[in-house]
């Protein structure tokens, strides 16, 4: 096997000199038998005395022969590497990439079968707590380019207590929810993946946002049950609504598409960017009633 172009091409050229002189000189019988090798033909000791004839060898066209037969195989030679080094590196490139992400699935589907609402609340949990951190990011910039100032710190109280939301609610939470529906709904039809989908519109999603507001609530030290309903009042109808725009594609793909026991990791995939929402719709600070103002001149006549 030749490692480089360069090989192939110093061996054509030392094959050829090696025969070239051999090619100029008289043609003998193991010439002949040589040359009617090369041409397909037998040679010259394989075949009878009296059915040998004289085969007359142009040295200058025979060197051209070899030399052309020589180029081709070198051709070959460095499209067989080239091909096969760019494929090989392609390929171990790939493995690179995708192994630890084969491991990682293997791993997880490991921890799934083994501890499934174990496996389900921490994934939750942690989606939940880059969600809040990613909505105070997002928060601190337009109050950077409101006011002009530094980046604001981040209230971790706030982010640890979203990332409690999805471990101890809605991870056990989603599980019992998909394994109630599907023995409730067990088939995958078109009906029946809207009857799932309206359910969760109606009961599981707005019961979830109503808990974190709830929970939004206590770690702002705001809570009463009467700041609760007001919360609910005001930003529920407006969560839902949106939500509209959002979870029933989700649903549709998911109860349609996903294993059941994976649907809670496709939705909480998907509740990165919904939690973000939320995050921003929770804390949200309400306007202040306007103050009226009062006339600092006494006595002014109207």
């Amino acid at each position: 096997t030749f490692s480089s172009s360069s090989q192939t091409s110093s061996w054509a050229q030392g094959y050829c000199r090696r025969h070239s002189a051999a090619l100029r000189s008289p043609p003998s019988s193991s010439h002949l038998g040589w040359v009617g090798q090369i041409r397909g033909g037998a040679a010259a000791e394989d075949i009878p005395p009296d059915q040998q004839e004289e085969v007359e060898v142009d040295p200058e066209s025979a060197v051209n022969e070899m030399k052309a037969e020589a180029e081709a195989y070198t051709e070959t030679v460095e499209k067989t590497i080239l091909v096969g080094g760019d494929e090989s590196k392609a390929t171990a490139s790939s493995a690179m990439v995708l192994a630890p992400i084969f491991s990682f699935g293997k791993f997880y589907a490991n921890s799934l079968e083994k501890r499934p609402i174990f496996t389900k609340s921490v994934t939750a949990g942690l989606i939940f707590t880059l969600s809040d951190w990613l909505a105070q990011r997002l928060e601190g910039k337009k109050e950077k380019d409101d006011a002009d100032g530094g980046a604001a710190a981040t209230d971790w109280k706030r982010t640890i207590s979203a990332g409690l939301v999805g471990l101890l609610y809605f991870g056990p939470a989603a599980h019992a929810w998909y394994e109630m529906i599907f023995k409730i709904l067990p088939g995958t039809s078109l009906l029946s993946t809207l009857q799932k989908a309206a359910l969760g519109q109606l009961i599981f999603g707005p019961s979830f946002t109503c808990i974190f507001f709830g929970v939004s609530l206590l770690q702002s030290g705001t809570f009463t049950l009467a700041s609760w309903f007001s919360k609910i009042r005001s930003d529920l109808p407006g969560a839902w609504a949106a939500g509209l725009g959002f979870w029933p594609l989700v649903d549709l793909v998911s109860y349609s598409s996903v294993p059941k026991d994976y649907i809670p990791l496709f939705i909480n995939a998907c509740s990165l960017v919904w939690t973000i929402y939320l995050s921003l719709v929770a804390n949200r600070a309400k306007p202040e009633p306007p103050t009226k103002k009062k006339n600092a001149k006494k006595g002014k006549k109207w």
